[in-house]
């Protein structure tokens, strides 16, 4: 009698084993062709489009630095670490190359956009470093020469790809004041101030018109532990205490993000942003803040 147990749960064990690796497969891993990559692309849950071929067709001035790379269109990985396999690719949009990432998050599709584009850039050039993204860029300067290429490592983080840090340190953060200055056009102009103990508050000038509400004047709310949390975290991973003090996109007539920190002993590190690109990290942190205007309950000072 025991050996024909053993003979069953030996069967099952198999089965759970084969449906286990069935869960992990998935459309990406299907992909072999650019036909099959382009099909792919086409799916309606796919938010961002470019024309895939077998050769990344670049630029004179980028043609010799892809040669020398020797980059394909499109490489797989796993890069939200979920046990899916993802894809990274390299096609033609309206303003040259650009690269976006697939990712499979197991209920459906996400979408990823890895170049800047050419407002930002020259050109970039993707390739995958284990299940992170080797990023190169030669961008395009305010100040000083366009022609040097910068290698950033990227990882999926925070939802988001960020520059990678291997050991992000933990500093107290006292107070955070960010003032996001107007534009040409209709970008919101605030400001707010953090503090430790979670108070928040917010000064909306022109165009916070969030929900069918104009919110205009002096406003306070208190952040949950969660959301202090994760502003806490983003920016600690941003190693923001060795960030630029200055950061510059090349085109005119953007706003401006004026970010200053209080951390630890009452050290301070302020981190002035044309255009609000320094880094990817920086981003994140911006998109967080911005969030806030709809995310919490205020009262009108």
């Amino acid at each position: 009698m025991l050996p024909k147990f053993s003979f069953i749960l030996f069967f099952f064990c198999l089965v759970g084993l084969h449906s286990q690796s069935l869960k992990r497969s998935n459309a990406i891993d299907s992909l072999q062709t650019a036909e099959d990559v382009q099909q792919f692309i086409g799916r309606k849950e796919i938010s961002h489009f470019v024309s895939v071929t077998d050769r990344i067709k670049y630029g004179s001035d980028c043609s010799h630095i892809s040669d020398s790379l020797k980059l394909t269109p499109w490489e797989k990985g796993d890069f939200d670490g979920n046990g899916l396999t993802d894809i990274i690719i390299t096609g033609n949009t309206r303003e040259g190359p650009g690269t976006i990432c697939i990712l499979d998050k197991g209920n459906g599709f996400e979408t990823e956009k890895i170049s800047k584009g050419d407002l930002y850039e020259i050109c970039a050039f993707a390739n995958v470093k284990g299940n992170k993204i080797e990023y190169k860029s030669i961008k395009l300067h305010k100040y000083g020469p366009d022609n040097q290429v910068e290698t950033t490592l990227l990882v999926y983080k925070f939802g988001e790809f960020i520059e990678e840090n291997i050991q992000p340190k933990r500093h107290h953060i006292l107070e955070i004041e960010f003032e996001a200055t107007g534009c040409y056009g209709r970008c919101p102009s605030f400001t707010f101030k953090i503090v430790s103990n979670r108070n928040i508050e917010w000064n909306a000038g022109q165009y916070n018109n969030i929900g069918f509400r104009d919110y205009s004047g002096v406003y306070e709310s208190r952040l949950s532990e969660n959301q202090f949390k994760e502003l806490i975290e983003v920016l600690n991973y941003t190693d923001f205490e060795n960030l630029n003090e200055e950061y510059d996109v090349a085109y005119t007539d953007s706003t401006t993000g004026y970010l200053k920190i209080t951390y630890d002993d009452m050290k301070v590190k302020t981190i002035r942003d044309y255009g609000m690109m320094g880094t990817r990290g920086l981003q994140k942190f911006y998109s967080l803040l911005f969030n806030l205007r709809s995310c919490v309950i205020w009262t009108k000072q």
